[in-house]
């Protein structure tokens, strides 16, 4: 029976790492480090830790008591690299995390490395930032390798832009993980342009990149046009209650023979316009936005409407519809399964799955790192064998 690669989940989240190298194959998990409690509770909903090492926080973390492993990965706080975060890189105590990582790899010498985290890292502080990082790693004796990654490629039908580093300590691993060439050019198509809060996209393409930020842009989901379904002055009616029926967009997997997913109708009921739950928007596409009075898109917050009437619908002209993605398409988005979903949705509340599934990795893309590093890891020890 071949042996599988032992890793160490740090900044596990909800657990897209764990999922991603699951489906992989060849991969235990031997234990994982979350300091956020509402992401752990996802994760240990969704996977079995009994008896597996934990640590809240890395910081804590005593590298000595941590059991054996050969690989090593996580997705290291990324607010302080990102357009969207401050840019205070490692002057942010978010941004020293990394050195966590660095100490736990120096005293414990895994076989690999995979960290994640956004494109911003690499030109933070004019390249200095990701410079320290490297040189760190190489210090530690390990090759580096990394790519700027696109989950649109992987199967998932969102385009997510993310900076994947390799680290492995035999050289003969050098340019087997890492690159991939093969790419999706498709991009997210805006009906109307604008700020992300009144743009408005095409729901048959690639849907815009999912934020943690659950403020006033609802998740920051953007916005979708979702036109047919309820008649126009039903919909119109002000505090109008009722779920309306299957015209939720399916981000469902894709066809083997395609490498994004597709859109339809096909899910049940989107969100009503209960206050408690996100408020319905209506739009006209064909209107001069100057004069058009676009609301905001959604917010998930308790006490939060479009207006200071909970639940009123807004500017209802040529009969087009538009909204954000629900919770459970932003998981879907991420690669996660229907059946996980279920269990999430059934602990969560919806501004902790939108942070979650802002937050997390996308589980295809791991997936498809991790078959090639298993596979190089199989080759290498047949080699020593042989």
């Amino acid at each position: 029976m071949r042996k599988t690669i032992r890793f160490v989940d740090m900044f596990s989240g909800m657990g897209g790492f764990r999922e991603g190298l699951r489906r992989a194959g060849d991969f235990t998990c031997a234990g994982h480090s979350e300091l956020d409690k509402n992401a752990e509770r996802s994760y240990r909903a969704l996977f079995d830790t009994r008896g597996e090492w934990f640590c809240e926080d890395i910081r804590k973390a005593d590298a000595g008591s941590m059991p054996d492993f050969e690989f090593l990965c996580g997705g290291f706080p990324c607010q302080s690299f990102s357009i969207a975060g401050s840019r205070h890189g490692f002057a942010d105590p978010r941004g020293t995390l990394f050195f966590e990582l660095a100490r736990v790899a120096e005293a414990r010498k895994p076989q690999y490395l995979l960290f994640e985290n956004v494109p911003g890292l690499l030109n933070h502080d004019g390249g200095r930032t990701f410079a320290a990082i490297l040189d760190t790693l190489d210090g530690l004796g390990y090759g580096v390798e990394w790519q700027v990654l696109n989950s649109k490629d992987f199967d998932v039908p969102q385009a997510r832009r993310r900076v994947y580093i390799v680290g492995y300590l035999d050289a003969r691993c050098a340019g087997k993980i890492l690159p991939f060439r093969e790419t999706n050019d498709a991009a997210p198509a805006a009906l109307r342009d604008g700020a992300q809060g009144s743009r408005v996209y095409d729901p048959t393409g690639v849907s815009c990149t999912l934020s943690a930020n659950c403020g006033g842009f609802g998740g920051r989901t953007g916005l979708y046009d979702v036109s047919g379904g309820v008649p126009i002055k039903e919909a119109t009616k002000k505090g109008y209650k009722m779920a309306y029926p299957g015209d939720s967009i399916d981000l469902a997997y894709p066809q083997t023979n395609t490498r994004r997913g597709r859109v339809g109708r096909q899910i049940a009921h989107t969100l009503t316009t209960d206050a408690t739950q996100g408020t319905l928007t209506f739009i006209d596409l064909n209107a001069d936005p100057r004069q058009t009075k676009l609301a905001r898109c959604i917010n998930t917050r308790q006490n939060a409407g479009i207006h200071k009437h909970r639940g009123e619908c807004s500017g209802v002209l040529e009969g087009k519809r538009i909204r954000r993605l629900t919770p459970r398409e932003c998981l879907r988005l991420q690669g996660w399964h229907d059946e996980q979903i279920d269990q999430v949705l059934a602990i969560q509340s919806d501004n902790q799955v939108y942070k979650q599934a802002g937050n997390g990795v996308t589980v295809t893309v791991v997936e498809a790192i991790g078959r090639r590093l298993a596979a190089v890891h199989n080759e290498l020890e047949a080699m020593d064998k042989g």
